[in-house]
Protein backbone atom coordinates (compact mmCIF):
# COMPACT_ATOMS: atom_id res chain seq x y z
CA UNK A 1 0.00 0.00 0.00
CA UNK A 2 1.46 3.19 -1.35
CA UNK A 3 1.94 6.05 0.46
CA UNK A 4 -0.68 8.32 -1.38
CA UNK A 5 -3.26 5.50 -0.75
CA UNK A 6 -2.59 5.59 2.79
CA UNK A 7 -2.83 9.88 2.45
CA UNK A 8 -6.03 9.54 0.69
CA UNK A 9 -8.12 6.51 3.21
CA UNK A 10 -6.87 8.67 6.69
CA UNK A 11 -8.46 11.85 4.89
CA UNK A 12 -11.06 10.32 4.04
CA UNK A 13 -11.55 8.64 7.44
CA UNK A 14 -11.26 12.36 8.84
CA UNK A 15 -14.37 13.73 6.48
CA UNK A 16 -16.44 11.06 7.87
CA UNK A 17 -15.62 11.42 11.59
CA UNK A 18 -16.19 15.38 11.16
CA UNK A 19 -19.54 14.67 9.12
CA UNK A 20 -20.68 12.36 11.67
CA UNK A 21 -19.89 14.60 14.19
CA UNK A 22 -21.83 17.54 12.45
CA UNK A 23 -25.15 14.50 12.07
CA UNK A 24 -24.43 13.65 15.64
CA UNK A 25 -25.10 17.14 17.01
CA UNK A 26 -28.11 17.40 14.21
CA UNK A 27 -29.62 14.39 15.71
CA UNK A 28 -29.34 15.67 19.43
CA UNK A 29 -26.40 14.83 20.62
CA UNK A 30 -25.52 17.39 23.38
CA UNK A 31 -21.60 19.16 22.09
CA UNK A 32 -19.49 18.06 24.60
CA UNK A 33 -20.30 14.24 23.63
CA UNK A 34 -19.85 15.01 19.98
CA UNK A 35 -16.66 16.43 21.05
CA UNK A 36 -15.48 13.05 22.87
CA UNK A 37 -16.41 11.09 20.65
CA UNK A 38 -13.83 13.07 18.19
CA UNK A 39 -11.22 12.75 20.51
CA UNK A 40 -11.37 9.18 20.65
CA UNK A 41 -11.63 8.44 17.47
CA UNK A 42 -8.47 10.45 16.55
CA UNK A 43 -6.24 7.83 18.59
CA UNK A 44 -6.87 5.39 15.47
CA UNK A 45 -3.88 7.45 14.22
CA UNK A 46 -1.18 5.11 15.88
CA UNK A 47 -2.83 2.29 15.07
CA UNK A 48 -1.29 2.96 11.51
CA UNK A 49 2.43 4.34 12.41
CA UNK A 50 3.92 1.24 11.29
CA UNK A 51 2.55 1.13 7.33
CA UNK A 52 4.03 4.77 6.20
CA UNK A 53 7.25 3.95 4.44
CA UNK A 54 8.45 7.51 5.00
CA UNK A 55 7.20 10.39 7.77
CA UNK A 56 7.14 12.83 4.99
CA UNK A 57 3.30 12.03 4.20
CA UNK A 58 2.25 11.85 8.08
CA UNK A 59 3.15 14.86 9.32
CA UNK A 60 1.90 16.83 6.49
CA UNK A 61 -1.08 15.72 7.54
CA UNK A 62 -1.17 16.19 10.79
CA UNK A 63 0.35 19.82 9.87
CA UNK A 64 -2.38 20.40 6.98
CA UNK A 65 -5.41 19.36 9.93
CA UNK A 66 -3.82 21.71 12.74
CA UNK A 67 -3.37 24.67 9.91
CA UNK A 68 -7.14 23.73 8.72
CA UNK A 69 -8.49 23.48 12.28
CA UNK A 70 -7.30 27.03 13.61
CA UNK A 71 -8.83 27.83 10.41
CA UNK A 72 -12.63 26.90 10.72
CA UNK A 73 -13.81 29.98 13.37
CA UNK A 74 -12.67 32.29 10.72
CA UNK A 75 -14.24 30.07 8.03
CA UNK A 76 -16.94 29.78 10.02
CA UNK A 77 -18.33 33.28 9.21
CA UNK A 78 -18.52 32.35 5.69
CA UNK A 79 -19.37 28.99 4.95
CA UNK A 80 -22.15 27.05 6.39
CA UNK A 81 -20.67 23.73 6.76
CA UNK A 82 -17.86 25.56 8.91
CA UNK A 83 -20.18 27.35 10.58
CA UNK A 84 -22.34 23.90 11.43
CA UNK A 85 -18.93 21.98 12.55
CA UNK A 86 -17.75 24.45 14.75
CA UNK A 87 -21.84 24.28 16.59
CA UNK A 88 -21.21 20.67 16.97
CA UNK A 89 -18.50 20.26 19.13
CA UNK A 90 -18.59 23.67 21.31
CA UNK A 91 -20.90 25.05 23.70
CA UNK A 92 -20.73 25.25 27.36
CA UNK A 93 -17.01 25.28 28.55
CA UNK A 94 -16.40 23.80 25.42
CA UNK A 95 -13.99 26.45 23.28
CA UNK A 96 -12.74 25.60 20.01
CA UNK A 97 -9.03 26.59 20.83
CA UNK A 98 -8.49 23.49 22.60
CA UNK A 99 -9.32 21.46 19.33
CA UNK A 100 -6.43 23.76 17.87
CA UNK A 101 -4.02 22.40 20.71
CA UNK A 102 -5.25 18.94 20.62
CA UNK A 103 -4.53 18.76 16.75
CA UNK A 104 -1.33 20.91 17.61
CA UNK A 105 -0.69 17.85 20.14
CA UNK A 106 -0.57 15.03 16.97
CA UNK A 107 1.02 17.70 14.94
CA UNK A 108 4.24 18.13 17.52
CA UNK A 109 4.31 13.91 18.50
CA UNK A 110 4.12 12.53 15.12
CA UNK A 111 7.42 13.75 13.68
CA UNK A 112 8.59 12.74 17.07
CA UNK A 113 7.21 9.47 16.81
CA UNK A 114 7.96 8.48 13.66
CA UNK A 115 11.72 9.75 13.49
CA UNK A 116 12.55 9.01 16.70
CA UNK A 117 11.53 7.06 19.33
CA UNK A 118 7.79 5.78 18.65
CA UNK A 119 6.54 4.49 21.83
CA UNK A 120 6.45 7.32 24.05
CA UNK A 121 4.64 9.59 21.59
CA UNK A 122 2.44 6.92 20.59
CA UNK A 123 1.29 6.23 24.35
CA UNK A 124 1.02 9.96 25.01
CA UNK A 125 -1.11 10.96 22.37
CA UNK A 126 -3.24 7.72 22.68
CA UNK A 127 -3.15 8.81 26.51
CA UNK A 128 -4.79 11.89 24.97
CA UNK A 129 -7.60 10.61 23.21
CA UNK A 130 -8.57 8.22 25.36
CA UNK A 131 -8.36 9.52 28.61
CA UNK A 132 -9.34 12.60 27.65
CA UNK A 133 -12.23 11.23 25.66
CA UNK A 134 -13.38 8.69 28.19
CA UNK A 135 -12.31 10.28 31.16
CA UNK A 136 -14.53 14.05 30.89
CA UNK A 137 -17.53 11.55 29.88
CA UNK A 138 -17.15 9.84 32.52
CA UNK A 139 -16.70 12.54 35.17
CA UNK A 140 -19.73 14.91 33.57
CA UNK A 141 -22.10 11.26 33.88
CA UNK A 142 -20.90 10.03 36.65
CA UNK A 143 -18.74 12.53 38.53
CA UNK A 144 -19.97 12.78 42.58
CA UNK A 145 -16.73 13.86 44.04
CA UNK A 146 -15.55 16.72 42.67
CA UNK A 147 -12.32 18.64 43.49
CA UNK A 148 -9.94 21.57 41.87
CA UNK A 149 -6.30 22.09 41.43
CA UNK A 150 -4.91 24.89 41.52
CA UNK A 151 -5.42 27.09 38.23
CA UNK A 152 -7.38 24.00 36.50
CA UNK A 153 -10.79 23.12 36.38
CA UNK A 154 -13.14 21.38 38.65
CA UNK A 155 -12.67 18.11 37.96
CA UNK A 156 -14.21 14.79 39.93
CA UNK A 157 -12.38 11.86 41.47
CA UNK A 158 -14.20 9.58 39.32
CA UNK A 159 -13.23 11.54 36.20
CA UNK A 160 -9.29 11.51 36.90
CA UNK A 161 -9.81 7.94 37.90
CA UNK A 162 -10.80 7.55 34.23
CA UNK A 163 -8.35 9.15 32.91
CA UNK A 164 -5.45 6.68 34.71
CA UNK A 165 -7.26 3.42 33.32
CA UNK A 166 -7.52 4.75 29.99
CA UNK A 167 -3.96 6.39 30.10
CA UNK A 168 -2.39 3.14 31.36
CA UNK A 169 -4.40 1.31 28.41
CA UNK A 170 -2.94 3.48 25.88
CA UNK A 171 0.30 2.68 27.29
CA UNK A 172 -0.19 -1.11 26.49
CA UNK A 173 -2.15 -0.60 23.62
CA UNK A 174 0.84 1.31 21.75
CA UNK A 175 3.25 -0.81 23.29
CA UNK A 176 1.54 -3.96 21.51
CA UNK A 177 0.82 -2.24 18.35
CA UNK A 178 4.31 -0.57 18.04
CA UNK A 179 5.98 -4.10 19.20
CA UNK A 180 7.91 -2.39 21.94
CA UNK A 181 8.93 -3.52 25.32
CA UNK A 182 7.12 -1.81 28.58
CA UNK A 183 7.01 -2.53 32.33
CA UNK A 184 4.62 -2.33 34.51
CA UNK A 185 5.87 -0.07 36.26
CA UNK A 186 6.34 2.26 33.35
CA UNK A 187 2.85 2.06 32.29
CA UNK A 188 1.55 2.79 35.99
CA UNK A 189 3.80 5.66 36.29
CA UNK A 190 2.44 6.77 32.62
CA UNK A 191 -1.13 6.43 34.00
CA UNK A 192 -0.69 8.10 36.98
CA UNK A 193 1.28 11.22 35.67
CA UNK A 194 -1.66 11.57 32.40
CA UNK A 195 -4.26 11.78 35.64
CA UNK A 196 -2.39 14.36 36.91
CA UNK A 197 -1.46 16.84 34.16
CA UNK A 198 -5.49 16.10 33.19
CA UNK A 199 -6.80 17.44 36.77
CA UNK A 200 -3.85 20.09 37.04
CA UNK A 201 -3.72 21.83 33.50
CA UNK A 202 -5.37 25.45 33.12
CA UNK A 203 -8.42 25.92 30.93
CA UNK A 204 -8.06 23.54 27.75
CA UNK A 205 -4.30 22.92 27.90
CA UNK A 206 -4.74 19.16 28.87
CA UNK A 207 -4.85 18.57 25.42
CA UNK A 208 -1.24 19.26 25.54
CA UNK A 209 0.08 18.97 28.76
CA UNK A 210 -1.14 15.34 29.07
CA UNK A 211 0.32 13.63 25.88
CA UNK A 212 3.73 16.33 26.84
CA UNK A 213 3.76 14.88 30.13
CA UNK A 214 3.04 10.98 29.34
CA UNK A 215 5.99 11.35 26.74
CA UNK A 216 8.08 12.47 28.77
CA UNK A 217 7.54 10.00 31.27
CA UNK A 218 7.87 7.23 29.04
CA UNK A 219 11.17 8.61 27.49
CA UNK A 220 12.42 8.58 30.60
CA UNK A 221 11.51 5.28 31.75
CA UNK A 222 12.05 3.10 28.65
Amino acid sequence: MTDLVLTLGWLGGLACGLGGAIVLHRLGLASTYVRDLLHVGAGVWILGWAWWTTPAWPIAITAVVTAGTALVPTAASRWHLAARLHRSVTGGDERWSGLVLYTLAYAALTPVGLCDRPLPAAAGLLALSLGDGVGGAVGRRFGRHHYRAPGGKVKSLEGSATVAVMALLAATVAAAVLDAPLSAGAAVAAAAVAAVAEAAAPRGTDNVLVPLAVWATLSWLT
